[in-house]
């Protein structure tokens, strides 16, 4: 049986991904690039900057899609894809959509 669970609404979802291919798989994947201790990195600095019951952090092992120039991640609720390189870079994504009003 499925029942909802009350638990508040993000107003912001970041899936992360951090899939890891086997070395001898030559598809490029997001980790090492990006790994979980990079992701709890970013969970602690939304927990420090008031975000954390606003904007929702999950790693991913896989987002369905690989990009070979860099890490993937999604927003939602828009379900927009982007393609980053750094922790930091997330940072600046959340940080950009505060600013445009998008999680006043």
């Amino acid at each position: 049986m499925i029942t909802t669970i009350s638990f508040p609404k993000p107003e912001l979802h970041l899936f992360v991904c951090i899939n890891e291919r086997p070395k001898e798989n030559p598809t490029p994947s997001c980790c090492p690039r990006i790994t979980p201790e990079g992701v709890t990195e970013l969970k602690k600095w939304l927990a420090q900057n008031g975000l954390a019951s606003r904007v929702y952090c999950t790693k991913a092992k896989c987002l369905g899609f690989c990009n070979p120039e860099s890490s993937v991640a999604v927003l939602y609720p828009e379900g927009i894809f982007f393609k980053y390189s750094t922790i930091d870079d997330l940072k600046k994504l959340i940080s950009q959509k505060i600013s445009e009003g998008s999680l006043l």
